[in-house]
């Protein structure tokens, strides 16, 4: 099984709007940006916002980062940050979003991966990410309950690029593979078009179903 990490496994609440302004609280105490504010400079930018658009160019930490760093340095400017302040703030920003803490496991995440490594079945990580999902990954505690862990900040290809799934087959036939995550586009219509069976979660479009909704279905099947 291939299973989205970020929506799908775990959130990181607020997501990259909400790091930024936890990154300003403590840095910028005084300051009187809200989440909207960056949320509305973080809305374009990022390489999954053109997943159709390879990026191996960007296929290494720093270089991503580069990248993703201009985009957030651009937002921290938008809300008045002194220019001399911005790149200490981006540095900081990379390391808070970073920080495996930061990200909340669901209820059901666990035990539907007991239940997988019971039955035998393989499961691998593709998401689109930041470099460090592997760290993020291992710091949440999955590890043992998980194979690879691929990221598209290292893959060079979002999801649902089909080169992205490809990466994470590693050669094996697609039609026997599952893939599950919270995005129609990314996860659903993506895997679909790699030739997997594909399950969509955590998602209004399928009424809140879990990943362990998912996998109740695949074992009992």
């Amino acid at each position: 099984m291939i299973i989205d990490f970020d929506g799908t496994l775990a959130h990181r609440p607020g997501r990259w709007s909400q790091a930024l302004l936890e990154v300003l609280d403590r840095e910028v105490p005084d300051h009187p940006t809200t989440r909207d504010d960056l949320r509305s400079a973080l809305r374009e930018g990022f390489p999954w916002h053109r997943a159709d658009v390879p990026h191996p160019d960007l296929a290494h930490p720093e270089a991503w980062w580069d990248h993703v760093g201009g985009l957030l340095a651009g937002a921290f400017a938008s809300v008045g940050v002194d220019a001399e302040r911005v790149p200490d703030l981006v540095a900081a920003a990379r390391a808070h979003y970073c920080d495996p803490s930061g990200f909340v496991l669901y209820d059901d995440t666990v035990g539907a991966l007991e239940r997988l490594g019971d039955a035998g079945i393989e499961v691998v990580i593709l998401s689109n990410h930041v470099p460090e999902l592997p760290v993020i990954v291992d710091g949440v505690g999955l590890a043992g309950l998980v194979g690879a862990v691929f990221s598209s900040a290292a893959l060079g290809f979002e999801k649902p690029h089909p080169e992205a799934f490809r990466a994470a087959l590693e050669g094996v036939d697609p039609a026997r593979c599952w893939m599950v995550g919270d995005n129609p586009v990314a996860d659903l219509a993506g895997g679909r078009a790699a030739g997997m069976r594909a399950a969509l979660v955590r998602h209004p479009d399928v009424d809140g179903r879990s990943v362990a909704d998912v996998v109740d279905e695949i074992l009992t099947a």
